[in-house]
């Protein structure tokens, strides 16, 4: 019954041309679904005219108080680009083509045939040992290796009419063999006295002099190498190793030069070193120019990511509320103020940072304008006057 003669009381009222002061806790407790829509939907009129009644109030006052003084800043406007993200560590540059050689056996050093700073080709004679009488060997072994031939070629033809013994055709059958092996093996004692280029390269330095005694393995020669081709060697923390492939682009540079070399990751490595958590990464460099020595050390950057639309704003746009969360002033203009902006504090996910830039994941959308000059100033919902638009 009391439901009723609330309605009834609402009716009347309207009916009568006044504006009923309705409590809402009643309606909400008495009125129905329907009631409580109305009223929502006429609340929601009445606040959407009084904040165009105040723009206008905000516009008018604004622009007769000449004193008022507007916050001047600039703008970035928000385009999507290119963003690339760099992994930065030092290596040693290099080349797999170094070599120091060392006479497999002993002797003199008979001969040097080449000079320092000579570019040979792959097998040019280098240099030359003392044989100790391994060459007369070599020829007495032919000399026997030719009768060991005659000796068993006759007797295989003896053998094939039914003449003589097996034994004696397979005994020299065997002596024809074995003085073949003896033969090989001498030519490959013979051909370690002489020492050759093992690739295409220059004769950086010889060690020994002509006429030393050298040890196996333990006395120098010289040292070869072929500079062509280098690489720069370094070690990268293991959480970088998912972003890290090989082909990836390689920005070297060698201050001592002061040039840069744009490459390719060659070799990813698949040791992780336990002693500092890290792995080994090679980078090819073209050194047809010969300015790159061994052991110099590069500053390497490596690309780990890469966003080929990405919204980036300037580090020093970007401000941090008391919670660590990071915002921006996004621009919204003010209508028929030309220049005129409302500064509003927006909140955004970041992403990876280069160049003083970060990457913004979420928060911006393209076209935005946010504030640039005068970030450090502003408030949420200030007026700002732009300069540079």
């Amino acid at each position: 019954m009391k439901k009723y003669l609330f309605l009834f009381s609402l009716m009347l009222l309207t009916q009568c041309g006044g504006e009923a002061p309705v409590n809402i806790d009643e309606l909400i407790t008495n009125g129905s679904l329907a009631d409580i829509q109305n009223l929502k939907t006429q609340k929601q009129k009445e606040l959407n005219s009084l904040k165009q009644d105040i723009d206008q109030l905000d516009a008018a006052i604004r622009s007769q108080n000449s004193e008022k003084k507007l916050l001047l800043g600039t703008d970035i406007l928000i385009t999507p680009q290119e963003f690339k993200h760099y992994v930065s560590f030092q290596g040693t540059i290099d080349t797999d083509q170094n070599l120091v050689l060392y006479p497999e056996l002993p002797g003199l050093l008979k001969a040097i045939y080449v000079k320092e700073g000579q570019r040979v080709k792959k097998g040019t004679l280098l240099v030359r040992l003392s044989d100790g009488g391994m060459q007369d060997q070599l020829e007495q072994l032919r000399l026997q290796l030719e009768l060991a031939k005659t000796t068993y070629e006759r007797q295989g033809k003896l053998w094939d009419q039914k003449i003589g013994s097996e034994i004696q055709y397979l005994q020299a059958k065997t002596a024809y063999k074995t003085l073949q092996k003896s033969v090989s093996q001498m030519q490959d004692q013979v051909a370690k006295t002489q020492i050759r280029a093992p690739f295409d390269g220059i004769v950086d330095h010889i060690i020994a002099d002509k006429g030393a005694n050298l040890a196996p393995g333990a006395t120098p020669i010289l040292r070869f190498v072929n500079l062509d081709r280098m690489q720069v060697a370094g070690e990268i923390p293991e959480k970088h190793l998912p972003n890290i492939q090989k082909n990836s682009q390689a920005k070297v540079d060698v201050p001592v030069l002061g040039k840069q070399w744009v490459s390719k990751v060659s070799l990813v490595g698949n040791y992780i070193n336990p002693n500092n958590r890290s792995f080994r990464v090679e980078i090819d460099l073209d050194n047809k120019e010969g300015n790159l020595k061994p052991n110099m050390t590069a500053q390497v950057l490596l690309n780990d990511y890469m966003n080929p639309e990405a919204l980036l704003v300037p580090l020093k746009n970007i401000l941090k509320n008391q919670d660590g969360r990071s915002y921006v002033f996004v621009l919204e203009p003010i209508a028929d103020e030309k220049d005129t902006y409302k500064a509003v504090k927006t909140f955004i996910e970041t992403g990876a940072e280069a160049n003083n830039k970060l990457e913004i994941i979420n928060g911006l959308k393209a076209g935005d304008r946010i504030l640039q000059e005068g970030v450090r100033l502003a408030k949420d919902q200030q007026l700002i006057k732009i300069i540079n638009s």
